[in-house]
């Protein structure tokens, strides 16, 4: 009998039940894109697409030796770079996620963008100088010269393990806003957009990368700040919206009437979170020291006519993504402030994390007409296809170039050429069916892929060029032990072997970095201090030649001050970041 009863309450209850989930669904907010706004950008991805495809074909015609082919002849201005710089280094997860971002962790965010605006100063005082001066093709041919085959190998694995962490969450992007905006299927999406920037990458070679970065970066530049300033007008910041950081100042007075807990760098959406300075020396070790090592990054001045050119184009793009990363706080700002007031507080839904990312396309449908709210689907793709193409070139480079002439040094020009093409159309198909079956992370994904480059690349180029005691077998140890720190205790929340290396805390993916980066500084010193140092004397009069001296002493760089400190700091943060936070 009891179990009649149980059953007719479930029968009678369940029609409730499920009224009751409907309306728990009806709750949150789900984006859909007007038909008049697809239609605009669709049409604003084919133009793009046609244009990037015929300026790849036409960069194929000044092609003609690998030379051209890997740093387009070394003839790229310092604007033309600088512009392309920001168009590599601006991702989609960047373009869309960052805003995604300023709605989670809100004021906290800025922690990032000076690490990443200080990465790049640090980029032109440590490294890129020395890097056009010795003039080859990648960073990870340096490492080669620098400290052998061994190296150069693993160097280039590294390579494509943090590439592949920067091109799967690209690719995906890509699919992802073919299937929203367009509502195509997420393979086609992506089966049309990756083979799109392989095909014009393939062929026209770093001119063909270099040309349409440029044109990349003002088209993701116009899309993101001409809807900004409309929006801002809308939400009455007057005047100043025609600079955006202005409008962003006109409306903190709303902010803090509608959300005072906006500026406090410790409250983020998932509530106040416990982060320390440790927690922001994390962020700086890992996003400003990762961008150090990025290879797609540092392969830019090799394009360089000269060093001048290269430390140009350098504060150009401190320039242009500076000003990128201001509008793109003041559109997050208003984004947050239009879903506390308008989604959350007239309509009374929540955002999904999903529909998060898509904030940029939410304002400019609500506020904008179709043809300028179109416009930031395209500056999505600008970034993604960019960044892409830039990681397909260094991975062609590296696998045709770096690794087939270690394996074939014999090699005419021509064949090396073919390599890198060959490679570079590889590289771009298998991350596609990669991303395929994509992992559900996007911009957490390139961040890893800052804390692999902060961990392998960065202290074996800054010792390499400014220490000559640094030899092979520390650099062969440090960069295993840091790739691998890297990605286990990411992996493992902080654990390797069941034992707690580093209490990650919130924010966890910033807190691996402080170890493993640290880590594979400290193994590079002391390994390199235990075993004599770098003997070979060709190789430390190239550490002078690419300092700019003309002649060769042995005084210059080789004291162990500077190593030894780097080590002792490095063990003092692995200890400090091994510490209950």
């Amino acid at each position: 009998m009891k179990r009649l009863i149980l059953a007719v309450l479930a029968l009678l209850c369940s029609p409730a039940l499920v009224l009751a989930a409907e309306e728990a669904a009806k709750k949150m907010y789900k984006f859909e894109p007007t038909k008049s706004i697809s239609t605009f950008g669709l049409v604003y991805t084919v133009l793009m697409v046609v244009t990037f495809l015929y300026v790849g074909y036409l960069s194929q015609k000044k092609t003609s030796t690998s030379d051209d082919y890997y740093t387009a002849g070394r003839g790229i201005g310092a604007l033309s770079n600088g512009l392309a710089m920001t168009s590599n280094f601006l991702s989609l997860a960047t373009f869309l996620g960052f805003t995604a971002l300023i709605w989670k962790l809100q004021y906290l965010l800025v922690a990032f963008v000076m690490a990443w605006l200080g990465g790049f100063v640090m980029v032109s005082i440590s490294v890129a100088p020395s890097l056009r001066r010795w003039g080859k093709f990648t960073s990870m041919q340096f490492i080669g010269e620098r400290y052998g085959t061994a190296a150069k190998i693993i160097s280039v694995l590294c390579m494509i393990l943090l590439a592949q962490l920067y091109l799967i969450g690209q690719m995906k992007g890509v699919g992802n806003i073919f299937q929203v905006m367009f509502h195509w299927d997420y393979t086609m999406g992506l089966i049309v957009g990756g083979l799109v920037v392989t095909t014009y990458v393939t062929i026209g070679g770093m001119y063909g990368l270099s040309y349409n970065q440029t044109l990349q970066s003002i088209i993701l530049q116009f899309a993101l700040i001409f809807p900004t300033i409309i929006i801002l007008l809308k939400l009455g910041a007057g005047g100043g919206s025609i600079f955006p950081p202005f409008g962003y100042s006109k409306l903190v007075p709303t902010m803090l009437a509608e959300l005072p807990t906006y500026f406090d760098p410790f409250t983020t959406v998932m509530g106040k979170l416990p982060l320390s300075f440790k927690y922001y020396t994390a962020i700086f070790l890992s996003l400003a020291f990762g961008t150090i090592g990025l290879p797609h990054v540092a392969m830019r001045y090799f394009t360089a006519p000269s060093v001048r050119e290269g430390k140009k184009a350098t504060l150009w793009a401190i320039f242009f993504i500076g000003f990128v990363f201001l509008t793109t706080f003041a559109i997050g700002f208003a984004a947050k402030l239009y879903t506390v007031q308008e989604i959350m507080g007239v309509q009374g839904l929540n955002i999904n994390p999903k529909d998060a990312d898509l904030l940029v396309v939410v304002m400019s449908q609500a506020f904008t007409p179709s043809w300028i709210g179109a416009l930031p689907i395209a500056g999505a793709m600008a970034a993604g296809l960019s960044t892409i193409a830039g990681l397909l070139m260094v991975i062609g480079t590296g696998i045709g170039h770096d690794i087939y002439t270690t394996i074939n040094p014999n090699a005419s020009d021509a064949k090396k050429m073919k390599m890198g093409l060959i490679f570079t159309g590889i590289g771009g198909l298998a991350t596609i069916g990669l991303a395929l079956n994509p992992p559900q992370f996007l911009l957490t994904s390139v961040i890893w892929a800052f804390v692999v480059a902060a961990s392998t690349f960065t202290p074996v180029l800054i010792l390499g060029i400014w220490w000559k005691g640094a030899n092979k077998i520390g650099a062969n140890l440090g960069m295993i032990v840091g790739a691998v720190l890297s990605i286990t205790l990411w992996w493992t929340k902080g654990k390797l072997f069941g034992i707690t290396f580093i209490n990650m805390g919130p924010l966890g993916y910033l807190m691996g970095g402080i170890f493993s980066a640290s880590a594979a500084w400290f193994v590079t010193v002391v390994a390199s201090l235990v075993t004599g140092g770098e003997k070979d004397e060709e190789i430390l009069r190239v550490v002078d030649k690419i300092h700019g001296w003309n002649d060769y002493s042995t005084a210059r760089y080789s004291g162990n001050t500077f190593a030894i400190c780097c080590a002792l700091v490095a063990l003092g943060l692995m200890i400090w970041s091994s510490m209950p936070v």
